[in-house]
């Protein structure tokens, strides 16, 4: 039983002829009789009374015809919902990203979405990078905005900017007249960390041991927010992104550049093998625009 079948069988009831509801389907009035005699084998028994001129619906044509405007009409129903999501303005969207980026672009991010995509229905989950990548690994989620380095064969990533790594200071410190910092300068100095499990923190660490620096860590915490406020309280410095610092509002810390520039990787990613949603698209540059937002506001 094939779509076109119904659809032909259909039209000979509404129209009560052969020939005219080939006129209507376009085709041949011999394919659609063929068409509608190969329905009937398939059925086991005649859908139609052929009296002249004037066909009349047996006993098994009524039974069917509800059922075949049912089909029809989800058919056309799903085409309409497949066209309107690969298209990108509908659909579902999982979305998982990181505690260290969440709170700085997803609130703008979401808003723009939501005005530019009504029909769109997304979903968030924050969390940390490992969790978020074995929600990828068992389609939890359908995609994740973390940062490089994501060492797993199984997914793949694209690249949405680059977020400076800039330096927090307390408002009234001896690096207050520099234009920027150098990491040698970070060496020995009272330091406020994020916890390594965040993958922001492990950045940090990594990159003051590859430096060869060693800042005497004196808080060691789980958010951002806490930093900076324990910076404005005079506890100590820290490293923070740029867009935390584009954000904050926490009265008596400054930023200052660091000379040598570090940088993260802000990526989307995406189970390697799984094709990926429009509408997921469109939420990446909706991200990137919020980013770029930012960085305006700061010029």
């Amino acid at each position: 039983m094939e779509l076109h079948q119904l659809k032909y069988f259909i039209a000979v009831v509404e129209t009560g002829s052969f020939s005219k509801a080939a006129k209507r389907c376009f085709v041949a009035q011999p394919s659609l009789s063929q068409q509608i005699i190969k329905l009937e084998k398939e059925i086991g028994t005649k859908l139609f009374d052929r009296l002249g001129k004037k066909v009349v619906l047996t006993e098994a044509g009524n039974t069917l015809l509800p059922g075949a405007k049912r089909i029809l009409s989800e058919s056309k129903e799903l085409k309409i919902r497949m066209s309107e999501e690969m298209s990108g303005n509908s659909g579902i969207l999982s979305v998982g990203i990181i505690p260290t980026i969440a709170p700085y672009i997803l609130p703008g991010t979401l808003k723009t979405f939501k005005k530019e995509n009504p029909d769109a229905v997304i979903k968030v989950q924050e969390n940390l990078t490992d969790r978020l990548i074995d929600m990828l690994i068992n389609f939890q989620i359908d995609i994740g905005i973390m940062s490089l380095p994501i060492n797993n064969s199984l997914l793949s990533h694209r690249e949405l900017f680059e977020d400076r790594l800039v330096l927090a200071i307390p408002s009234n410190h001896k690096f207050i007249k520099l234009k920027k910092v150098r990491l040698k300068d970070l060496d020995h100095l009272p330091f406020i960390a994020l916890d390594e499990e965040h993958c922001f923190g492990e950045q940090v660490k990594n990159f003051c041991y590859q430096k060869t620096i060693n800042p005497d860590i004196v808080c060691k915490t789980w958010n951002l927010s806490t930093i900076t406020n324990c910076v404005s309280t005079e506890v100590g410095v820290s490293i923070i992104p740029l867009m935390t610092a584009l954000t904050n509002t926490t009265r008596g810390m400054l930023i200052k550049q660091i000379e040598e520039n570090p940088k993260r990787s802000v990526v989307s990613v995406s189970y390697r093998d799984r094709s990926k949603k429009s509408i997921a698209k469109k939420f990446e540059d909706t991200a990137i625009r919020e980013y770029q937002k930012l960085l305006k506001k700061s010029e």
